[in-house]
């Protein structure tokens, strides 16, 4: 017979097991190496930070973070592959602000749409854009690169991003020249350092160790603030064109359909990883600077799509078309 003490016995642990079933369903994840796409080639910013950032996120994942480099496109090739993907988790792309705010914009191959098929994962990085020049170039500060930009002065784009950047400065400055669009930093440098084009407008990260070398001169920084690993570089609002600010991120997301639960446990592990000390000195070390907001999964999503919608009418007003 079975006694009021005994009911009460078996219903608490039918509810502890209840309970504690969501819970393991969680902890499973992951249970596998996760792949990161990045939507760039191998050796350029994008994929320089990526690779930091991957290579620590075991200690606070429990599986590896593997890269995977699949350019083309200015970033469309790898950011359609992530949102084909496979809404597991496992599949995940470091998007950036070209790829997601504007791309869908800019190119008519950029069929997503980033605010519904992607769910935000965790912000990364915020920096400017840097505009340089050959070490050996006449061209030393921005009094000398204004007066030489003319349609005869070719500027290398390290991507889509930097492409618009360079635009919105040509408009903004009333100066003239001619955009060479890259679909990542890595070819623009090696063309920048060869001699085959005149500057280039592209990350920090891509081009700090050749300024430090002397290869490339720092002429100005796309922001209201001055950069902290070019700190005697003006910035475009120093030098009198008001509110430019032009400023470039790296992000994690995820297909969109990806459980929460799962959207949380990486957002939790990347968060970890770019607070940890020794990640953020290699990230700076490199001209990246991590981002000190944290932002959760829903937040990094509200953020992304704030970005689409500034940028998106950002083009538009600057007269872009879709290409």
């Amino acid at each position: 017979m079975l006694t009021k003490r005994t009911l009460l016995s078996i219903a608490a642990g039918a509810l502890a097991l209840t309970v504690a079933a969501p819970v393991i369903a969680q902890d499973a994840f992951p249970e596998k190496p996760v792949r990161l796409i990045v939507p760039y080639s191998p050796g350029g910013g994008t994929d320089t930070t990526a690779r930091i950032v991957a290579d620590n996120m075991k200690e606070y994942l429990g599986q590896p973070v593997v890269v995977e480099n699949r350019p083309g496109a200015s970033g469309t090739v790898g950011t359609l592959l992530a949102k084909q993907a496979e809404a597991d988790g496992y599949t995940i792309l470091f998007g950036i602000q070209a790829t997601l705010a504007l791309n869908p914009s800019l190119f008519k191959s950029a069929t997503y749409n980033s605010k519904e098929d992607f769910s935000g994962i965790a912000v990364i990085s915020e920096s400017p854009y840097v505009v340089t020049v050959p070490g050996d170039s006449e061209i030393s500060d921005y009094e000398g690169f204004a007066a030489a930009a003319t349609e005869n002065l070719t500027m290398a784009n390290g991507g889509s991003a930097a492409l618009l950047a360079a635009r919105l400065l040509a408009r903004q400055a009333d100066l003239s020249f001619t955009n060479i669009p890259y679909s990542g930093s890595g070819d623009a440098i090696s063309d920048i350092l060869a001699g085959r084009v005149n500057a280039m407008i592209s990350s920090p990260v891509s081009v700090l160790p050749h300024v430090e070398s002397g290869a490339l001169k720092p002429i100005l920084v796309t922001s209201t603030d001055r950069y902290a690993a070019l700190p005697d570089t003006p910035t475009a609002d120093e030098l009198g064109f008001d509110g430019f600010n032009v400023v470039g991120w790296y992000s994690v997301v995820a297909p969109a359909g990806v459980p929460q639960e799962r959207l949380d446990v990486l957002s939790d592990a990347f968060n970890k990883t770019i607070a940890n000390p020794d990640v953020q000195a290699k990230l700076e070390s490199i001209g990246v600077t991590p981002s000190r907001r944290g932002l959760d999964s829903a937040a990094t999503t509200e953020f992304i799509a704030s970005e689409v919608d500034l940028w998106g009418q950002e083009i538009k007003d600057a007269g872009i078309e879709p290409k």
